[in-house]
């Protein structure tokens, strides 16, 4: 069997940069404003990518991006119509290949469920001090949002490390809301971090109550982060950033030594990393990438969407063990 890969697409939004609203910051480190919002032609862009080289993996959907409205409702300074469209599109074109979940509702201020007030503490801060019972409704509310957007997900995304301070609660949490929203017994999330670290692979990290629910780690780092505050757009300098992950030659790179040690190449990278401030630099960055997997790892590897790297490892439990942290 060929091994898994995968791409990891955090932080997107319809049109708004969710980045802008949690970056401490209006400039990019060198000193240009940084962008608010992104234009949908390039998330047609990206699809153009994704088809080309049948990239598979996640891709997340923020509900209520940087407290600026939701995506059923209306997000402000963004037209209705431009809305709807990075909604279908993302229905049309993204999901044939990325499976879809929520970021938790904000990735930026966490919210009280009971009024939709904007309370004080960013999401991670808020879920460090909460239970399962706290936990589950906020979840639940992130999923029942893209449900009623016209996703079916099984799976979430933690927002920074949402979660980690109470990792077992939210686990159950997770596996708990998925299964009162969508009816599924099965579900993923991401939120950690497996680099440098030899054999990384995907684990079942919750069994209980009829439900399991597996974790996915990114075993890569985002290096194409770096074009959202460096203007350059040169193939010098996108190849030298590809290369972190898989040299023009197939023969090094982040890619490789994951293969070598026996592990899992679950790439990671972020909306506004594409975006690169508005060059979109960084998506020339993931084409060459795929491109240069497809040429020469297509014998080694195959591009997988979260779900089914889920049902992989829960029809073989045993051989994913959960790591030692």
């Amino acid at each position: 069997m060929k091994t898994p890969i995968s791409w990891i697409i955090d932080d997107p939004a319809p049109v708004v940069s969710v980045y802008h609203s949690h970056a401490g910051t209006d400039k990019t480190a060198d000193g240009r404003p940084l962008a608010e919002t992104y234009p949908n032609e390039m998330l047609c862009e990206f699809c153009d990518v994704i088809e080309k080289h049948g990239i598979c993996g996640k891709f997340s959907i923020v509900p209520m991006p940087g407290n600026k409205g939701d995506i059923i409702n209306g997000l402000e300074g963004v037209d209705k119509k431009d809305l709807d469209f990075w909604l279908d599109c993302v229905k049309k074109r993204v999901v044939p290949k990325f499976s879809v979940g929520p970021e938790m509702l904000t990735h930026n201020k966490a919210v009280n469920l009971s009024d939709g007030s904007v309370l004080p503490l960013d999401e991670q801060q808020w879920a460090a001090q909460r239970d399962r019972k706290e936990i589950t409704p906020y979840i639940a509310k992130a999923l029942s949002i893209l449900k009623e957007a016209g996703f079916s997900t099984c799976g979430v995304t933690s927002p920074w490390r949402f979660g980690i301070e109470v990792e077992s609660e939210y686990e159950y949490s997770i596996s708990a809301a998925v299964e009162e929203v969508t009816g599924s017994k099965k579900a993923w999330f991401f939120l950690r971090g497996l680099r440098d670290v030899p054999n990384a692979k995907p684990w079942v990290a919750y069994e209980g109550e009829g439900r399991i629910l597996v974790s996915i780690p990114a075993t890569t780092k985002d290096h194409i982060w770096k074009t959202i505050d460096n203007p350059r757009t040169d193939d010098e300098f996108l190849s030298s950033l590809a290369d972190r992950l898989i040299s023009e030659d197939g023969k090094s790179g982040e890619i490789i030594r994951v293969l070598e040690t026996g592990g899992y190449p679950i790439l990671v990278t972020h909306w506004q990393s594409l975006m690169s401030n508005g060059s979109g630099a960084g998506l020339k960055v993931l084409d060459k990438v795929a491109e240069r997997i497809n040429k020469y790892l297509s014998s080694v590897v195959s591009w997988m969407k979260f779900e089914d790297i889920m049902d992989m490892v829960i029809a073989d439990k045993r051989a994913y063990p959960k790591p030692v942290f």
